[in-house]
């Protein structure tokens, strides 16, 4: 075989086998992404229930326990 042919395969497997390895790499590097992102979208979410939660426990008592004396003050 005609040697310019056997370094062009072996230069094209080498680069196959670099590109097959970064291709490895960055898929690793995207599932750890991932799954960062899949924490912190629960994470926003358990925030978002907190603070909603939160926020409804507050607002009825604002509303429920307004006394004329209050009321007075509030609207001053």
């Amino acid at each position: 075989m005609d040697p310019r042919v056997k370094r062009t395969i072996s230069k094209l497997e080498q680069q196959k086998e670099k590109k097959t390895n970064e291709k490895k790499r960055i898929e690793q590097e995207l599932s750890e992404i991932n799954a960062n992102l899949k924490q912190l979208y629960a994470f926003q979410s358990d925030q978002d229930k907190l603070q909603a939660a939160i926020d409804q426990f507050y607002e009825p008592v604002k509303e429920e326990n307004t006394d004329e004396h209050s009321k007075s003050v509030y609207n001053v």
